[in-house]
């Protein structure tokens, strides 16, 4: 062919698709048909699952009053699901999961259970997402359970040291007293969600209701969350370099529950890391940003191919 002519291709007449992977062939996922549940050593562990393949995400999300797997990861599961399996779960004594003792520590425990989750569902290995506490719980699986993480994304994540923001912060006081005082009130969930997030046009009626009927389902005992209990965290920022993964941190830099100077700490410590830090954007990264976000995440994982931990 030379330069400048075009040539007409005869038209082949396309197969028909094989997988569900178009809005009019896809079925829409919502809160209910994802729901399953796995008992793990006597603990009945609620998780979301779309999608399917090899590659395997493990979504944790925070410890905040009213927070859960759908609430926190919801608006992502659809688009993440097209490329893995996606295992977006209910932290113990959160959501619709059981209860456990939490000794010794509030991340370890976590972490054990999702490990033997894994072991369960005849997952060998995952790349793990974790929010806020979700983050910690992440960090300790890369710890502890090594031979079952791939990657992490740390999103506003526990875990680190503040540089230069002060202790407790707004955020922090805000999720202690929730259940403190008079006790949980839409009026308290308004205005920690406000606070969590850069833009308050998107607190809205729906979403307030969403996380206070949440956050007050269960009795006390669902009320019990690690965040409102005190248990203490275990220093995992003293054993940040161990962690041997390929591992994405992301914040906001509005972010008033742990300030951007946590992500960079973790990045500082962790060997394999980067950061990427959002303008204009508070804690709840994955709901603030949502696409841009998910094609952050989708990024990392296919410049960073799964494979075993290095030694």
């Amino acid at each position: 062919m030379t330069a400048g002519t075009h040539q007409r291709l005869p038209r082949q007449t396309p197969e028909a698709p094989k997988t569900p992977e178009t809005p009019e062939t896809r079925e829409p996922l919502t809160r209910e048909s994802t729901s399953r549940f796995v008992t793990v050593d006597g603990t009945r562990v609620h998780y979301h699952e779309a999608g399917s393949g090899p590659e395997v995400l493990l979504c944790v999300h925070g410890g905040a009053p009213g927070a859960s797997g759908w609430g926190n990861f919801g608006t992502n599961i659809a688009e993440l699901s097209r490329h893995a399996r996606v295992l977006v779960v209910d932290l113990p004594g959160y959501g619709r999961s059981d209860a456990i003792e939490l000794s010794g520590g509030k991340y370890r425990p976590y972490a054990d259970v999702f490990a033997a989750m894994l072991s369960e569902l005849g997952v060998e290995r995952a790349s793990v997402v974790g929010l806020a506490t979700g983050g910690a719980v992440a960090i300790a699986m890369a710890l502890h359970h090594a031979e079952r993480v791939d990657r992490l994304v740390l999103v506003s994540s526990a875990g680190g040291v503040p540089l230069f923001s002060t202790t407790p912060s707004e955020g922090q006081k805000a999720i202690r007293s929730y259940y403190a005082g008079e006790g949980p009130s839409r009026e308290k969930m308004r205005a920690y969600l406000r606070m969590m997030m850069s833009d308050p046009g998107l607190v809205t009626d729906e979403l307030v209701e969403e996380r206070y009927l949440e956050s007050v389902a269960g009795g006390e005992e669902r009320r019990a969350g690690a965040e409102s209990a005190g248990v203490p965290a275990e220093p995992l920022w003293q054993e940040l370099g161990r962690v041997k993964v390929p591992t994405l941190i992301v914040w906001g830099t509005e972010n008033r529950v742990q300030g951007f100077d946590n992500a960079l700490f973790l990045l500082r410590q962790i060997p394999d890391a980067q950061l990427h830090l959002f303008k204009r954007t508070g804690l709840w990264v994955p709901y603030e940003r949502a696409s841009e976000f998910t094609r952050l995440v989708l990024g990392f994982l296919a410049e960073h191919p799964a494979g075993p931990a290095a030694a």
